[in-house]
């Protein structure tokens, strides 16, 4: 159960970075994501009191929620894309 602590929360993060920002805020914001993520996970399940090493792989653990964050908002229909359906080029 604690593993999907951090990829739950790497997707949600994920889902609300792809929707709000673009460029070089995603990136930075992704970083920040996947380091909060990760680090709550590892604190929140004290797994830290066996090593810290458990770190590192809650970040991949968080870092791959976020990439399944990113690929579920990118297929969910947005107002932009929504409004182009309508337009016809002639």
């Amino acid at each position: 159960m604690d593993e999907l602590v951090p990829l739950i929360l790497g997707a949600v993060f994920g889902a609300i970075i792809w929707l709000t920002t673009n460029g070089r805020l995603r990136f930075a914001l992704s970083v920040a994501a996947v380091i909060v993520s990760g680090a709550t996970a590892t604190i929140a399940s004290g797994e830290y009191h066996e090593s810290w090493i458990y770190l590192l792989l809650d970040f991949g653990e968080a870092a791959f929620g976020l990439v399944v964050g990113y690929a579920v908002a990118s297929r969910l229909p947005t107002p932009r894309s929504t409004s182009r359906r309508g337009v016809t080029r002639g």
